[in-house]
């Protein structure tokens, strides 16, 4: 939980200067020792912890919403791996560079609410295994009612999905792709929006028995929006309510835009691919422990942001907590929670410390999009 970027030896030597510093005390502890203590702890604890905080969270009653729903957004990334032989066996080799080292790609998958910015679920797969695909696997475990708007990129629609989620409950937004016959029918049509009816396709009818579908027929609406970049796009929705007018499922796919941005935090601010140890074990360790840092993060900040808004009245801009600092002071403030015991303290001194390193919040600032080749580290973000 400490967030571990250097070195090992030097990580456990700043661990043990901040238990001693708390009135503990611990052994010295090798690189070898660490490693090996390592192994008996699954990854899944963190998911576990995570769990635990993002229940509570929804228990407290402070979450946003948009016009009563909970927007959830899925989209997948990819991630470079150590280039180990176990590595290499389980998620398979991409490609070689120049001087012959292999280089070994995994693919992430989040769920994630996009306006408290908690992930609901990650996971990590095989390179060439399609977004889809993981996100059908988790599906049936994500806890989802009518009151969840599930909004997707174009890589997700499918009619089996469609009917899938409307047996659920669950209500959605995909951005679509022309080719759907029914979209190419819309976009001609020259209609703002229009509800349309979905036959499901004989080739999914066994799987759609195995799911529990019943229905072979749904009504959808599809919405074509003006972004703000001059483009046309066609959205689908299951809100055929005709109180909700285009210019809201335009702020509602608008909404999805945080989980793109997690990304960039998790790659390039926690420093998701930078791995403490090659090992498969040690990669899920990493993985899951960020994920529950990042959602740790996202709740602890709200009390400290509202606090902030109500300060704003006065000034220009409202401000928020700066999170690069907020998961800094949190690395010391681990021993604390868990060594020492003394969490009123040190969440006092969290708050003390993070009220005071804000950060201006500047409606409509936007800025083009450069579509360039990944770098591992970015000079503009600095890990933390």
């Amino acid at each position: 939980m400490t967030n571990l970027q250097k070195a090992l030896q030097r990580e456990i030597l700043l661990f043990k200067e901040a238990i001693e510093a708390d009135g503990g005390s611990i052994p010295e502890v090798s690189n070898a020792a660490f490693c090996k203590a390592r192994k008996k702890l699954k990854p899944e604890v963190f998911t576990a912890l995570s769990d635990i905080v993002i229940e509570n969270f929804y228990k407290s009653n402070q979450s946003k919403k948009w016009q009563g729903y909970r927007v959830i957004a899925i989209d997948g990334s990819t991630i470079e791996l150590p280039s180990t032989s176990e590595v290499k066996a389980h998620y398979g080799v991409l490609s070689h560079r120049d001087d012959g080292k292999s280089v070994c790609m995994g693919k992430m998958l989040m769920v994630y609410d996009t306006l408290n910015h908690i992930t609901l679920h990650g996971q990590m797969g095989i390179f060439n295994q399609g977004e889809q695909t993981m996100f059908w696997k988790c599906l049936p475990e994500l806890k989802l009612d009518n009151k969840d708007i599930l909004v997707f990129d174009r890589a997700y629609a499918s009619h089996l999905l469609l009917f899938y989620l409307q047996k659920r409950g669950v209500q959605f937004c995909f951005r679509m792709r022309s080719n759907w016959i029914e979209v190419r029918r819309f976009e001609r049509s020259g209609k703002k929006n229009g509800i349309v009816t979905f036959i499901l396709p004989q080739e999914n009818k066994t799987q759609a028995t195995a799911l529990g579908i019943t229905e072979t027929s749904i009504q959808c609406r599809l919405v074509r929006v003006e972004l703000d970049s001059g483009e046309t796009e066609i959205l689908l929705t299951s809100l055929v309510d005709k109180g909700f007018r285009v210019p809201d499922m335009k702020e509602l796919y608008g909404i999805r835009w945080p989980i793109e941005e997690s990304y960039k935090t998790f790659k390039h601010k926690v420093c998701i691919g930078n791995f403490s140890g090659k090992s498969l074990h040690a990669i899920l360790q990493d993985f899951y422990v960020k994920i529950f840092i990042m959602n740790l993060t996202a709740v602890a900040v709200i009390p400290i942001n509202k606090a902030l808004k109500k300060e704003s009245v006065k000034v220009k801009y409202t401000y928020q907590v700066n999170t690069v600092e907020f998961i800094a002071t949190l690395k010391r403030s681990v021993v604390s929670f868990f060594i020492s015991g003394e969490i009123s303290n040190a969440l006092k001194r969290i708050y003390d410390r993070i009220s005071r390193i804000t950060a201006p919040i500047r409606p409509g600032r936007k800025y083009k999009r450069h579509h360039q080749r990944p770098k591992k580290h970015h000079v503009n973000y600095k890990p933390v």
